[in-house]
């Protein structure tokens, strides 16, 4: 077991929620509340951070309320925090380039616990409050239970950019979008996994791009493949010539999960910010009425690259990379009723 400071959860981005989870993990007691309020709460954690040794602004602020490992009461204590840390003249800008100071507000079963981490000099800083759960009121949580199911359905050693299902109901094949021999090749598999046909798409590229991107959806036998300057379509049944056209590519939305219990919906959340640590998989209500409601998690081996909805509205296909063994995997991800 890891010390919380080189968990590989905390030096994924300090994300506050993962180091509740560590905290769990390592079976550490709450210990007795800082404050009783979160007025209270935000002033104490601000003085914390202001003390920080060698602390410089200007600083990003960044918020990870919502997507941690328990609800959250709103967005109005985030612009409180906001304007305590102005007024102690710590400097705040929107620059990209500037270090981040991250700040998430969630919850063991007796306490809220507000986190803020930073990076000073050449260390990470971790500053923490704690205020009694009863202390602020939440909406209700979903009835139904539910869990996340996951089936690793496809793995390659070569770099899988996107995966699709067929959506013929046939066959539960699905079509990847993927490079074969530095190739983009669109790639159709059967159950098994085993590739049935392969078309190339692109040829091979003598300057590949570090970060490609690519997207693609699959209606029966006709497939389209979304690039970052044009969108390119076949046929598997007539093997028709790849046809494509220029286009300014409007990326797919955000995957809602719907399972049968729960209509109202769960989008899923991705962090993407570092490919080189694991990635907690995250989905969260959809409905903005549910804002309180739980955030469900499973790990995965690695950053996710990709999310595509499936047929059967409760699942999703994900793209991650393996960090262990290198490899590309697909999985299919589904959101299913009871604990």
């Amino acid at each position: 077991m890891w010390p919380i400071p080189e968990s590989p959860f905390f030096r994924k981005s300090c994300s506050p929620a993962l180091i509740l989870l560590t905290f769990l993990l390592l079976g550490q007691s709450a210990a007795a509340a800082d404050t009783n309020s979160l007025d209270d709460a935000i002033l104490v954690l601000v003085d914390r951070v202001a003390a920080i040794p060698d602390l410089h602004g200007p600083l990003r602020l960044e918020f990870a309320t919502g997507d941690g490992v328990a609800a959250s009461p709103g967005k109005t204590w985030q612009e409180s925090f906001k304007k305590e840390l102005e007024a102690r003249h710590l400097g705040l800008t929107e620059e990209p380039s500037a270090p981040p100071l991250r700040v998430a507000l969630t919850a063991t079963p007796t306490q809220w616990i507000l986190v803020a981490s930073v990076r000073s000099s050449d260390h990470d800083e971790v500053r923490l409050v704690s205020l009694p759960r009863a202390s602020i009121r939440l909406p209700a949580m979903p009835a139904a239970p539910l869990r996340i199911e996951r089936q690793l359905v496809f793995e390659s050693p070569e770099r899988i950019l996107d995966a699709s299902s067929l959506w013929n109901g046939s066959e539960g094949g699905i079509v990847l979008l993927a490079y074969r021999n530095g190739q983009l090749t669109a790639l159709q598999t059967d159950r098994a996994g085993a590739v049935k046909q392969l078309i190339p798409i692109l040829a091979a590229d003598p300057q590949p791009s570090r970060d490609p991107r690519g997207e693609l959806s699959a209606q029966g036998t006709d497939v389209e493949v979304l690039l970052p300057a044009k969108t390119c379509s076949f046929g598997w049944a007539s093997h028709s010539e790849v046809k494509c056209r220029v286009v300014k590519p409007v990326w797919r939305a955000t995957t809602v999960l719907t399972p049968p219990c729960d209509p109202a919906g769960w989008k899923i959340v991705t962090d993407g910010r570092d490919w080189a640590v694991p990635e907690m998989f995250q989905v969260v209500p959809d409905s903005s009425a549910r804002e309180g409601s739980a955030a469900i998690l499973s790990e995965l081996p690695g950053p996710i690259l990709n999310v595509n909805a499936e047929q059967n509205p409760a699942s999703a296909l994900v793209v991650t990379r393996n960090l262990h063994s290198g490899d590309y995997e697909v999985y299919r991800i589904t959101l299913a009723c009871g604990n």
